[in-house]
Formats: C-alpha cells, sequence, structure tokens
C-alpha cells in the first residue's frame, strides 16, 4: 500500500491551504494598521472586495436554491420589498430582465412594479402606510399591565376587555387575546347550548326587561374543614343585582327561605315572579306561602339548572373566591365576609351580560360612556394610568381604576 495515498494528499493540500489562508488573513490584518495611509486603503480595499466575493457566492446560493423552485411555490415579495427591489435597480442601472435574474423573477413583474409606479404614485400598493385598525400603543401597554396586576385565572380575556370598556376605550375581546397571545390556544370542548325547557316557562322569565320582575333564588354548600355550611342566594334577574347572601350552619328550613324573600322584599320592593329548584325547602308551603305575597313562584324541570343559571353562575364565581379567600368556621364572621363580597359584588364587578356594567349600576339605570377606539395613528399621546387596589383589604377582591389621559402633540 503506498504511503502517499489519495486522502493523505488531500489533507495535506487542505492543511497548506489553511496555512496560507491564515498568513494572508494576518498579513491583511497587520496592514490596516500601517502607518501610511495609502497602504491601509489598499488594505480596506482588499478587505471589501474579499467579502463582497463571499457575498457573490452565498447568494448564489439562495438563488439557486429559489430557482429550483416551481414558479407558484416561491414565496411572494411584500410591498416593502418590491419597492427595495426597484431602488436596487435603480441604483445598479440594471435592465428589468437583469433584475429578475438577480431576484429569481419573471422579467413582466419587474415591468409591472414599473408601471403601478409610474401611474399611481404614492396612492399604488408598493407604499405601505400604517395599519389604520392597529390598537394604539398605550392600549396595548393597559392590556399587558391589567395582566400583570391581575394575574389569577379567573380575570380573563373577557374580564380586561370588560374593564378597558368601561375607561370609555372600545377593544374587543378577541384584540386582549391577540395582544397576549404568546402561546396557541388551548383547545376547549364545545359544549351544547343551554336550551331553555319547554312549557308554559316564557322567555320573559329569563331575559326580564326591568328590575324587580324576576327574582331568582338558590343554595349552595361549603365544607370547611369538619363543619358544613349552607349560603342560600337571591339575585335580581335584570340587574343580576345580589340582594342577599345568607349563611347557615347546616341546611335551612323552608322558613328561613321564606324570612331571606321577605326581607329583600320589605328593602327592595315586591317581584312579578320568583325563580327556584325543586329542593326541599322551596316545595308546597313554600311555594303557598310566597304566592300569598302576590308573587308567582316558577319552577322549571328537574335536572335544568340553566333556568336557574344567573344564579348558577353567581355560585360559581363565589366558588371561586371562596378557595382564594381565608374563612372562619363560625356563622358570625363567615355572614361579615358574605356581605364584604354581596358588596363587592354589585358595586365593582362589571358583567358582560350588562354591557360591562356592574350590578348597582345596571339597578339604577346608569350607562357607560360610548366607547371610542384609539388606534395607532392617532396624534394625540395617550397617558395612561392602571390600578389595582384591594376591596376591604381582601386582595381576592379586585377593583381596578383606568384613567386615560389625551394630550395634544405638540
Amino acid at each position: 500500500m503506498s504511503v502517499w495515498s489519495i486522502s493523505t494528499v488531500l489533507h495535506l493540500i487542505d492543511a497548506i491551504a489553511i496555512a496560507i489562508a491564515q498568513g494572508y488573513m494576518l498579513v491583511r490584518a497587520r496592514l490596516t494598521s500601517h502607518p501610511s495611509p495609502v497602504i491601509r486603503l489598499a488594505a480596506a480595499r482588499d478587505a471589501a472586495s474579499w467579502d463582497a466575493r463571499l457575498l457573490e457566492r452565498e447568494l448564489a446560493v439562495f438563488r439557486l436554491q429559489r430557482e429550483r423552485l416551481p414558479a407558484k411555490q416561491r414565496p411572494h415579495y411584500t410591498p416593502v420589498h418590491r419597492l427595495e427591489i426597484l431602488q436596487i435597480m435603480r441604483l445598479r442601472e440594471w435592465s428589468a430582465a437583469e433584475t429578475a435574474r438577480r431576484f429569481v423573477l419573471h422579467p413582466n413583474s419587474v415591468r409591472q412594479w414599473l408601471k403601478q409606479l409610474r401611474t399611481a404614485g404614492t396612492s399604488s400598493h408598493l407604499f405601505t402606510g400604517p395599519v389604520w385598525n392597529r390598537v394604539h400603543d398605550a392600549v396595548r401597554w393597559t392590556v399587558h399591565e391589567l395582566r400583570r396586576l391581575c394575574p389569577e385565572p379567573e380575570v380573563g380575556t373577557r374580564t380586561i376587555a370588560r374593564h378597558i370598556v368601561r375607561a370609555a376605550v372600545q377593544i374587543s375581546r378577541s384584540s386582549v387575546q391577540r395582544i397576549l397571545r404568546e402561546e396557541p390556544p388551548k383547545r376547549r370542548s364545545v359544549k351544547p347550548a343551554m336550551v331553555p325547557p319547554e312549557g308554559v316557562e316564557s322567555y320573559h322569565l329569563l331575559a326580564p326587561q326591568t328590575t324587580n320582575r324576576v327574582w331568582q333564588i338558590d343554595m349552595m354548600e361549603l365544607r370547611i374543614l369538619w363543619f358544613r355550611f349552607t349560603f342560600a342566594a337571591l339575585m335580581d334577574g335584570f340587574s343580576r343585582k345580589l340582594l342577599r347572601l345568607k349563611v347557615f350552619n347546616g341546611t335551612p328550613a323552608t322558613a328561613h327561605m321564606v324570612r331571606l324573600v321577605r326581607s329583600a322584599v320589605r328593602s327592595f320592593g315586591k317581584p312579578r315572579f320568583l325563580i327556584c329548584d325543586h329542593g326541599g325547602q322551596f316545595a308546597g308551603r313554600f311555594t303557598a306561602t310566597i304566592e300569598t305575597d302576590g308573587i308567582t313562584v316558577v319552577k322549571g324541570k328537574v335536572r335544568q339548572p340553566s333556568f336557574n343559571g344567573k344564579i348558577e353562575r353567581l355560585f360559581r364565581t363565589l366558588r371561586i373566591w371562596l378557595r382564594l379567600a381565608v374563612l372562619p368556621i363560625s356563622v358570625r364572621p363567615l355572614q361579615q365576609r358574605m356581605n364584604q363580597y354581596l358588596d363587592w359584588y354589585n358595586e365593582h364587578r362589571p358583567h358582560a351580560s350588562l354591557g360591562g356594567r356592574t350590578p348597582d349600576e345596571a339597578w339604577n339605570g346608569i350607562e357607560l360612556p360610548e366607547p371610542i377606539p384609539i388606534r395607532a395613528t392617532d396624534p394625540d399621546e395617550i397617558v395612561v394610568q392602571v390600578r389595582r387596589r384591594s376591596y376591604r383589604d381582601d386582595p381576592a377582591l379586585p377593583i381596578l381604576t383606568i384613567r386615560m389621559d389625551r394630550k395634544e402633540a405638540a
């Protein structure tokens, strides 16, 4: 076997080429710091020529890769890139054919761009301006600030959009999702829509148009350690105002429910209808007693929670707060915490079904100011202040305040 094999010769040639290249690079680096300006200029010109040749080889690889693709599969040039190609064409004094060859295009495409530029001028689609419907940076900052102040899972994108709309700024939930999106959204199972029960119960019970027409009452059980409590809630169907939230040790009786309804009647007036389920506390004696007061008791079908869905949604919000709050294990202090939650729910929690209003605002007929869009093209300066504070020192009951000031641009 010969000592000078082909692989040995190739390795030797490669080593000699590397040594020559390293010597050349070292000499050129030394010449760039030479005292003579003529030598420094020659070294800089040689370095520029070297870089230009390497760039040509690099572009040749990219150009060859694009040429191998079918014309329909080649990526399209954006309007900004098209205008950049035409500028390079003018500066290099290329023809349309040469420009097309360099950028792997058809010459007619380049000629069409030139024609659009001559006929349409600045109105051509080659000139792109800012997107007119892009959300203003101040609004975008507000969304991120609300997410930072309220990282709890129960404060979702719908709640964030609701608070911003209350500050008279137009924004949708989808816009909030786009601003906050950092990963693909999780797939959610599509649940069938809740269909109201068929029969004598009409739609005006589920969507009343005035306050004090339809009330809803229901109960929820909660266990704290080895203690069992029952929460009874009474709500107005139109305004979602929480009229009563009572805590009972154990299971309440029918008399307790009657007293709860009558105490609310004395404070807020008498409703036309009262919706409840088929629980034992709302049996015949409860119905007879309430109807003697001039209130019609309406019960949905068995296992049809959607008929009393508004108060069921209240219990869902209440359970979220209960998981975060430190609760006492006796009725009196627990009732004080429920009164605190009732005030926060009515005064500071906006509802999507109420157009972003709180239950107290809907009860009193207060309308929110018309939200206006604030886009990135707005010439004025937008100053935003976002603040979160706790309701009665309870961090699980947030109160968000958003203030936006518009200053004319100088």
